[in-house]
């Protein structure tokens, strides 16, 4: 099973230069450098870091099925505010993710217990972020200046390296204090505050669950693995005792069983062959039945027979609607002299109300097939002759439907049984 991980996102403002924040980029460097230890061990990863992050790479690191209640740990660095972090979008333009709907979402996410919000004056949201069950948010009252934002940042996941997270924290604010003085506002960039209003409070805070005050990403994972080992030797145990009275075959088919499939290779019985097992894996990563059906015409009866099987009963087919580029469907159009108005101009601007009544409804029987963008006349040849002490216009053109075509399609889709 994979290790417990940090996802790291960070977002910058490349609109306004005065706002660009020139230590970010380093930021995620250094925090990898912090954990490297922990890294070494197996005990955590570091997911690639998100830069430039979007609202939907955030939410799609989360869902993506490798790291579902893998990630521990989420630290955002960039700009924020109690009301929530400042992303990009696409364009690289600053886009707000709120932070009653943040606080919602990364609630719900299994394994996630420190949430660090780097950014300026993100204490507000501690309480949201609390309330939907996140164990512990660092988080910051002023607004900081970026190069100590980052040296912060390093600081305490260094200590969160070798120390519980209460004491993490604490130590990584000592550590701060050694380089820049007990004054808050040497770190701050709060340049209206009066001298002699006396210094403001440590700009950043933790607020932790008691319990969770000792917690450390090493401690969790030695836990973790000593739970694991304990049942492995369990299921050893078991398949020990079994081996020596079933046959081969009855251990196979013991073996087929996921829980008992680690155990198995480990004691050499009953596991697939290599190229087996290189088959099968390509198989499940495919969201298609194609690598299924292709592992059991390979293996009908291998290890993972009954449960390619399984994954491939649950396959489903989904209707997928897609959308082709635009295009302009043309049709010939005659608008008659029917009316005197005052002026030429008057006349003219009639005919053409006209003929766009007479292009909607033309262009009406396009909805069937495609999105109906727009629907005009275009004239081509005017006739204007004068009528009753006025002007009578009409024109030869034609009527010109922009649509773009929905294509349909059908996709098969094989669940995980993981999801």
């Amino acid at each position: 099973m994979p290790s417990p991980a940090i996802l790291l996102a960070f977002a910058n403002d490349w609109v306004d230069d005065k706002r660009h924040l020139r230590s970010l980029l380093d930021e995620g460097k250094v925090i990898d450098q912090a954990l490297a230890p922990l890294v070494e061990t197996g005990a955590i990863a570091v997911l690639p870091p998100i830069h430039n992050a979007t609202v939907d790479d955030v939410i799609g690191a989360f869902r993506e099925r490798r790291h579902r209640g893998r990630i521990c740990m989420f630290h955002f660095g960039g700009h924020a505010s109690g009301g929530g972090l400042l992303l990009e979008d696409e364009a690289g333009q600053p886009t707000a993710a709120h932070a009653s709907g943040l606080a919602g979402y990364l609630g719900r996410q299994p394994g996630l217990v420190l949430v660090f919000l780097n950014g300026c004056c993100t204490e507000p949201q501690v309480r949201r972020l609390r309330a939907a069950g996140i164990r512990a948010v660092v988080a910051t009252t002023r607004a900081i200046q970026d190069a100590v934002a980052a040296e912060f940042a390093r600081t305490f996941y260094a200590e969160l390296a070798a120390r519980p997270m209460r004491d993490a924290f604490e130590t990584a604010v000592q550590a701060i204090r050694v380089r820049w003085g007990d004054d808050p506002r040497a770190v701050t960039r709060d340049v209206g505050t009066p001298e002699d209003a006396g210094p403001p409070g440590w700009p950043w805070i933790i607020d932790c669950d008691p319990d969770h005050e000792t917690w450390s990403p090493g401690a969790a994972a030695g836990r973790l693995r000593r739970t694991r080992r304990l049942r492995l030797v369990a299921a050893l145990a078991v398949l020990v005792t079994a081996s020596l009275a079933a046959s081969a075959g009855a251990r196979g088919t013991a073996c087929r069983v996921a829980g008992l499939r680690a155990a198995c290779a480990a004691i050499g019985i009953g596991g697939p062959a290599p190229a087996e097992q290189a088959l099968w894996d390509e198989g499940v990563r495919q969201r298609t039945g194609d690598g299924l059906r292709r592992y059991l015409r390979s293996y009908p009866d291998g290890a993972h027979a009954d449960a390619a099987r399984a994954r491939l009963a649950g396959c489903t087919i989904e209707r997928v609607e897609t959308r082709g580029s635009e295009k302009e469907v043309r049709f010939t159009l005659a608008v008659s002299q029917d009316r005197a108005l005052p002026t030429e101009a008057d006349a003219r601007r009639d005919a053409v109300e006209r003929g766009n009544l007479d292009a909607a409804t033309t262009c009406a029987p396009q909805r069937r097939v495609a999105d109906l963008l727009s629907a005009a006349a275009e004239p081509r040849g005017w006739r204007c002759e004068p009528r009753d002490g006025g002007v009578a216009c009409g024109f030869d053109g034609e009527i010109v439907c922009r649509v773009r075509d929905r294509i349909r399609s059908e996709r098969e889709r094989c669940r995980d049984e993981r999801e």
